[in-house]
């Protein structure tokens, strides 16, 4: 699913962006969740909570906290979400770049263009696998896919496990693992309730696997001998490389 955050102070401008936003991620038959925001402190605040957007579409003049120094701040919690700004003023574009922005748009927007940079953001999102996307608390999150030690399956919940936290969240582990399929960053299915990051793995024996954090976790009897030949045909690849 794709989070996006519209953020201007001008109501009927939200309302007709979102609307494009809306009709763009259904004639593609993208999931998209589009959150708007009055003001830049109330984006950064919902920032700062850990609520992360793919895209941003921000306006630059708004009365509380304007969108470069709202850009600035979001930096400090979000260095990948694309933001796009909004404005009236092209002036702002230059300055506005100090803060990596995807794209500027000149007010009134003209809607191919909107569309072309939607397009191109979509295409920057979903080429970036370096994230995994959950939902929580009716809200859209993410997490560095190199981050993640492995997922475990614990009574219909799944726990993301990575070096300093656990993340709780609703999710089938086969689901999760489809989602992976495709990853740059593998994912070995250890046993019925544990997928692990081949990243972490420190050593393997015949029943068991020792991750970077010290954790030992099985390897299910049915597994063993596909992990054990993944694991070689690793090893010996990374010596001819």
């Amino acid at each position: 699913m794709l989070s996006i955050a519209v953020c201007d102070d001008n109501k009927l401008f939200r309302e007709k962006l979102d609307e494009h936003l809306a009709s763009f991620a259904f004639d593609r038959g993208i999931t998209c969740e589009i959150e708007p925001f009055s003001d830049g402190k109330d984006l950064l605040k919902s920032v700062s909570k850990g609520v992360l957007f793919d895209i941003i579409f921000l306006d630059i003049e708004m009365e509380h906290m304007d969108g470069l120094e709202a850009a600035r701040e979001i930096r400090k919690h979000d260095k990948a979400a694309l933001i796009i700004y909004c404005s009236s003023h092209s002036e702002y574009a230059i300055e506005a770049y100090q803060v990596r922005p995807f794209q500027f748009l000149v007010k009134p927007f003209n809607p191919l263009l909107l569309e072309k940079y939607f397009d191109e953001a979509v295409q920057e999102v979903l080429a970036d696998d370096f994230y995994f996307r959950y939902n929580k608390d009716k809200q859209s999150h993410k997490v560095p896919l190199r981050d993640i030690l492995y997922f475990e399956s614990k009574l219909k919940k799944i726990d993301i496990v990575l070096a300093d936290e656990v993340i709780s969240f609703r999710e089938k582990l086969a689901q999760i693992e489809k989602s992976l399929a495709e990853s740059k960053v593998e994912f070995w299915r250890t046993h019925q309730s544990l997928l692990v990051n081949r990243r972490h793995i420190c050593r393997i024996t015949f029943s068991e696997i020792e991750m970077s954090n010290g954790a030992i976790l099985p390897i299910s009897e049915n597994r063993r001998k596909y992990i054990r030949e993944k694991y070689l045909d690793k090893v010996a690849n990374s010596m001819i490389e």
